[in-house]
C-alpha cells in the first residue's frame, strides 16, 4: 500500500473524529447554571381561621422530649447513678431543682455520680441531687429520666 494512501486514510479519520465531536458538542442540552448564592426554601403551613374569625392562634415552640422515667424507685440516698438516655448530649446538672435553675455542671454521657440529695418533685419531674465522687464541685439537679441505678464508680 503506498504511503500517500495511508495519509489520506489517517486524514480522514481524523476529520471524521473532529465532525464527530463537534456534532455531540453542538447538539447536548445546556447545563445549568450553578451559582454560589444557597436558595432557602421554608415549608410553612398557615394557621386556618374560623369563617369570621379574625383571632389568630397563638404557635407553641417545638418543646424537647424527655424519656418517660424507664425504673421509679431503684435510684435512692447514698446510691450511684449513670446518665443514659441523653442521645449523645451532656445532661444539665441545676443549682436548684427546676428547669429554670442555673446550669451548674454538664455531665457526659455513662457518667457515674453520687445520690447525696432528694427526691425533690419540680416542674412535673422527679430531681436528685448529684455529686461527682472524684471532684465534688461538680454537683446539681438532674431530673430522674436520664438517670439509671448502677454500681459505684
Amino acid at each position: 500500500m503506498p504511503l500517500w494512501a495511508l495519509g489520506f486514510v489517517a486524514a480522514l479519520f481524523a476529520v471524521s473524529c473532529l465532525s464527530l465531536w463537534t456534532f455531540v458538542v453542538i447538539s447536548r442540552p445546556a447545563l445549568p447554571r450553578i451559582t454560589s448564592a444557597p436558595e432557602f426554601i421554608l415549608a410553612t403551613t398557615a394557621p386556618t381561621l374560623a369563617p369570621g374569625s379574625t383571632d389568630l392562634p397563638t404557635l407553641e415552640p417545638p418543646t424537647p422530649t424527655v424519656p418517660p422515667n424507664v425504673n421509679p424507685g431503684s435510684i435512692n440516698l447514698g446510691s450511684f447513678v449513670q446518665v443514659v438516655r441523653t442521645e449523645g448530649d451532656p445532661l444539665k446538672l441545676r443549682q436548684a431543682p427546676s428547669l429554670s435553675g442555673e446550669v451548674n455542671y454538664l455531665a457526659l454521657p455513662n457518667e457515674v455520680l453520687k445520690v447525696v440529695n432528694g427526691p425533690t418533685i419540680a416542674d412535673g419531674f422527679t430531681w436528685w441531687f448529684l455529686v461527682d465522687p472524684i471532684n465534688e464541685s461538680r454537683n446539681g439537679w438532674a431530673v430522674e429520666n436520664y438517670l439509671e441505678a448502677t454500681t459505684g464508680p
